[in-house]
């Protein structure tokens, strides 16, 4: 879902664009609206949407007046105005796009799709950045976090919570330790080198382990790792068995 803030001095201008875009756009998710640029403010820096959308004429400050007065905004702007007047000024604000009152329904979806690329194009860029930090780094942080974009949306994760990663085709589901499982449309390979030197272990072609998570080994067929605290059973292969003892220093003799 991607967020978005309506803003707009006239409430009824608000409920007419929120009804639109639930009825053609779902994959907006309208989480706030603010009726002056006082109250959108608040809202936009306690819940950072994906997009706004921005009237201009309002009592006080305008809509310029109010993007003026943020730092560095990540978000996209789509002017809404009942006024044609403002192209030019609404190019200078670098905004994604400008809708004329009363809104056409096809060009608001025209919209969206302009909405929908900025926002996976900024995500996209999010994992990759983020990717680049951890391999750019000296020395270990538990703190770091990873960003692992799903097709819902790109969630940042404590590197120090991920209990396992195990592999399908080319997807990789991540193992929380509240729980939480996130499927990422990424194969397992493209993590082991990123995940490695935060104590993370391949114990199988298709599984790869926080090292500090294992609670037990169970001697069963090849052998297992359970992981906690999710009490969670991953296989160790016969061809990782040697890596594995040397990497937690146990003698597996009495064990596989």
């Amino acid at each position: 879902m991607i967020s978005a803030i309506i803003i707009d001095d006239e409430l009824i201008n608000i409920s007419n664009l929120k009804a639109l875009l639930t009825r053609h756009c779902p994959q907006i998710e309208v989480i706030a609206s603010a009726t002056s640029a006082d109250e959108a403010r608040t809202a936009v820096l306690s819940l950072q949407p994906d997009v706004l959308f921005l009237d201009i004429e309002m009592p006080g400050k305008n809509g310029f007046d109010f993007l003026k007065s943020l730092k560095n905004p990540e978000f996209d702007v789509v002017f809404v105005t009942a006024y044609d007047t403002y192209g030019i000024m609404a190019i200078k604000f670098s905004a994604l796009d400008y809708l004329l009152k009363p809104i056409n329904v096809a060009e608001l979806k025209s919209t969206i799709n302009k909405i929908e690329r900025s926002v996976s194009i900024k995500k996209e860029n999010l994992r990759l950045n983020n990717l680049l930090q951890l391999l750019d780094k000296k020395t270990v942080d538990d703190s770091q976090k990873i960003a692992l974009p799903t097709q819902k949306e790109t969630y940042l994760v404590p590197v120090k919570e991920i209990v396992s990663c195990e592999s399908s085709n080319n997807y990789t589901t991540f193992y929380l330790t509240n729980g939480a499982e996130y499927v990422i449309s990424k194969p397992l390979y493209e993590y082991e080198e990123l995940l490695s030197p935060y104590g993370f272990i391949r114990c199988h072609q298709s599984h790869l382990v926080n090292k500090t998570h294992i609670g037990s080994i169970r001697n069963e067929d090849s052998g297992y790792l359970i992981m906690n605290p999710i009490a969670r059973k991953v296989p160790i292969s016969k061809q990782r068995k040697s890596a594995i003892k040397s990497l937690l220093s146990i003698n597996f003799r009495t064990l596989m």
